[in-house]
């Protein structure tokens, strides 16, 4: 049976509508992404007994050998001094073999005294200079480069601290007044350091460094605030820095000592 051309036309154009996407020049469907993460069926678990080191900082160190994949974890319990460990086989032997080399016990750390002196420097004639003898050099040398008359002792404070600390922090309230002020004001003052570390000089000398060491007292709404980084021989008293509250200045003194 002969088609017409009519015919044949509508039945080519039938076959490309109904002919599959790549017939008509598209590209076929990707296939379904494959799942991401792998099943917990490939993780063992394993808890490891902490005996010298910190327990998050291990976490911290330990957690770059794990796979990464979703429900692989590495947590501290303090109360156990545990690690917990879940992940691949071969990513626990790491952990494992890398504990065994940083949980070792860590050589004795040396204890650091700390005394600290807030003097207040004013220009009222007059006034006594209490401060600790101690003290003298400091407020001699300082009377050479600032305009001040007198110094006075705000406050001191003493702290042990044992190097290798990751914080050194401490607040108190006292009064602040001069030997001729008619009466006191409630002052609060604080103090903080980052990362007290000990090293030596090449002259065998013990050094201290405390990184960001701030210091802020406040007195009624004015506040006086000193910031900068320390670096302190054994013994040395080092004027940390200088600061002013209202007609006066606020200089703070740091002494610091391995503690025998």
């Amino acid at each position: 049976m002969h088609r017409t051309k009519r015919e044949i036309i509508i039945a080519l154009v039938l076959a490309l509508w109904l002919a599959p996407a790549s017939l008509a020049g598209q590209a076929p469907a990707s296939p379904a992404k494959a799942d991401e993460f792998v099943t917990l069926s490939g993780f063992k678990g394993k808890v490891f007994e902490v005996k010298n080191r910190e327990g998050r900082a291990l976490v911290k160190a330990l957690s770059p050998l794990g796979s990464g994949f979703k429900g692989a974890t590495i947590s501290f319990s303090d109360e156990f001094k545990t690690l917990t460990v879940r992940d691949f086989p071969e990513n626990l032997a790491a952990i494992e073999e890398a504990l065994n080399r940083l949980d070792t016990p860590q050589a004795p750390r040396s204890d650091m005294e700390l005394r600290m002196y807030i003097l207040v420097a004013s220009n009222i004639e007059g006034a006594k200079s209490p401060y600790p003898t101690e003290l003298n050099d400091v407020v001699k040398q300082l009377q050479t480069t600032l305009s001040y008359k007198n110094y006075y002792l705000l406050t001191s404070m003493v702290q042990r601290v044992k190097e290798g600390s990751i914080q050194l922090q401490g607040e108190g309230v006292t009064e602040f007044t001069s030997p001729l002020a008619e009466r006191p004001t409630p002052t609060n003052y604080s103090f903080t350091g980052n990362s007290v570390s000990l090293s030596t000089s090449p002259a065998g000398t013990p050094i201290f460094q405390i990184n960001d060491f701030s210091f802020h007292l406040r007195s009624s709404d004015e506040r006086a605030i000193i910031r900068t980084g320390l670096s302190l021989r054994d013994g040395e008293k080092v004027v940390v820095g200088t600061s002013t509250l209202r007609d006066k200045g606020i200089i703070v003194v740091l002494i610091a000592k391995v503690a025998r």
